[in-house]
């Protein structure tokens, strides 16, 4: 397994270069930085000059990302934020990455534990009312905007149930909470409009699958040796039944990255998402990048968790 994850990860590195240059080269097409100040009528040439000293706009795109991707490799530079006030983009992307983390994590961890429940429960009561409400409900989920789904969280806690319950309100801010009861207030509103869409679209993957696999040759072959229902369905079923969820659980957590950029921006939460908006609006080449890097590694690798992951729960399957 630790050969296999070896290749893997070296496998990785052609493909995060070549990303990388898509990707610097489509930043680049979107817009030049140095526009702005040709249109601003209080700008001086030493601002001009400054920019193009900063991102290297008199060179080629090519120059411009093999200097960028060096500074990296060689020396874990990753640039001037110049919409941060000139600050380094690296202890920018570590904060806010830990940030998003904080959502990211436990919206993952509820999607897991939900989806499986809802899938086991659902399949297991196929066609009774049960199975018709959750349906109902995992459709919603799906169909629901996200930026919908927060506002709305925002004013049922904000406005109606606090005034009927007369109860302190979620923190919905954003910012440094002051006990750990406050930080929990506050990741719950954007945790709960995070991973409403993922569990309704993975209730409905798992009761698929749940219902093929009990409905299999093997499954009605425990049941006639009088096996317990719960040992057939837990130990059984279930087992194989998380097999296609790991690739999707790990399709996922890379998805929440990239949707905590509305998430966060509802709630006001200093993660990834806002000032990556930032940095798009402003052309900010540097710190669009490296928030884009470090999105890039961890999709990557979280799928390299779930190719490992495939070995424990399928016995079938050797890293040899």
């Amino acid at each position: 397994m630790f050969a296999y994850a070896a290749r893997r990860l070296m496998a990785t590195i052609p493909l995060l270069i070549l990303a990388s240059f898509l990707i610097f080269w489509t930043v680049n097409e979107i817009g030049d930085p140095r526009d702005k100040l040709a249109a601003c009528a209080t700008c001086d040439q030493s601002a001009y000059d400054r920019l193009v000293d900063l991102y290297e706009l008199d060179k080629p795109v090519v120059i411009r990302w093999g200097s960028w991707l060096g500074n990296i490799a060689f020396h874990g530079d990753m640039g001037t934020a110049l919409s941060q006030g000139e600050d380094p983009v690296k202890p920018i992307v570590i904060t806010r990455t830990k940030n998003t983390a904080m959502i990211a994590i436990p919206a993952f961890l509820t999607i897991v534990i939900l989806a499986v429940a809802l899938s086991v429960y659902s399949a297991i009561r196929q066609y009774s009312l049960s199975d018709y409400t959750i349906t109902a409900l995992s459709f919603a989920g799906i169909a629901l905007p996200t930026f919908v789904l927060g506002l709305f969280l925002q004013v049922l806690w904000g406005i109606w149930i606090q005034d009927w319950l007369g109860i302190k309100p979620f923190y919905v801010t954003g910012k440094h909470t002051a006990s750990f009861g406050d930080l929990v207030s506050s990741i719950v509103l954007p945790v709960i409009t995070l991973s409403a869409v993922f569990i309704g679209a993975e209730s409905r993957f798992g009761r698929s699958a749940m219902l093929e696999i009990i409905n299999a040759d093997y499954i009605r072959t425990a049941r006639a040796k009088g096996l317990p229902e719960r040992r057939v369905i837990f130990k059984h079923a279930l087992r194989n039944a998380l097999i296609p969820f790991i690739t999707i659980w790990a399709l996922d957590f890379a998805a929440l990255l990239g949707g905590s950029v509305i998430t966060e921006s509802i709630f006001s939460w200093p993660g990834l998402g806002p000032i990556f908006l930032t940095a798009i609006t402003g052309q900010d080449i540097h710190l669009i990048m490296g928030i884009v890097l470090v999105v890039s590694m961890m999709a990557i690798g979280f799928n390299l968790i779930a190719d490992l992951l495939y070995g424990v729960f399928d016995p079938r399957i050797r890293y040899d």
